[in-house]
């Protein structure tokens, strides 16, 4: 391995740490929030509870549909395509209005984006971390219970100071522009081809 691949790995390992938080975070803060948003759209528990089910319904459907995705396509596309589409669906939650808008952008576009980052980015971490392969995805998979831990905190705190949406905003708007430095900077693993050997 080169000198850029060795510093390189590191920095994909980075990159995808922050990703990642921003995945488990946005996941987590309608938690924080569901009372909320109940109130302000005039929801019921179970209507609530619609949205939670149909999320994770989405995720189960679209997960297998995302490995597939994820070993016939670029790595770095497939990575980039999921973070902005989540971040956006996510912006696009604070401007919900009702039951149906809220299922849709909560539910059915956030998970369908969320759903393609997972397979992609732990094939992107194994391939280009051949000998540190078990850290680097239990550092990645840190990320996941930091993202949880630490947007219950902030979630909470921006809710009651500016209101829900406010928080679908601002996670929103921070994935976007992770999304973007991911953009810039995450390369694919450089597959090594086999070399034509003339008989």
């Amino acid at each position: 391995m080169n000198s850029f691949s060795r510093f390189y790995k590191w920095e994909l390992l980075a990159l995808l740490f922050f990703a990642y938080f921003f995945h488990q975070a946005d996941r987590a803060i309608f938690g924080i929030v569901a009372g909320d948003i109940k109130l302000d759209l005039g929801l019921t528990d179970t209507q609530i509870g619609l949205t939670a089910f149909v999320l994770f319904f989405t995720l189960a459907l679209m997960v297998p549909i995302a490995g597939f995705v994820g070993d016939r396509f670029s790595k770095k596309w497939v990575i980039t395509s999921s973070i902005l589409f989540w971040s956006l669906s996510t912006m696009f939650t604070g401007l919900c209005r009702g039951l149906t808008s809220l299922v849709f952008f909560r539910s059915v576009a956030t998970a369908g984006g969320e759903s393609f980052y997972g397979p992609a980015a732990t094939a992107l971490i194994a391939s280009w971390h051949k000998s540190t392969r078990a850290l680097a995805l239990s550092i990645h998979q840190a990320s996941l219970y930091i993202g949880v831990m630490t947007s219950g905190l902030a979630a909470g705190w921006i809710a009651d100071s500016f209101g829900w949406r406010s928080t679908f905003y601002l996670f929103g708007g921070a994935g976007i522009v992770i999304g973007i430095l991911l953009l810039l900077r995450l390369r694919d693993y450089p597959e090594s081809k086999p070399e034509f050997k003339p008989e």
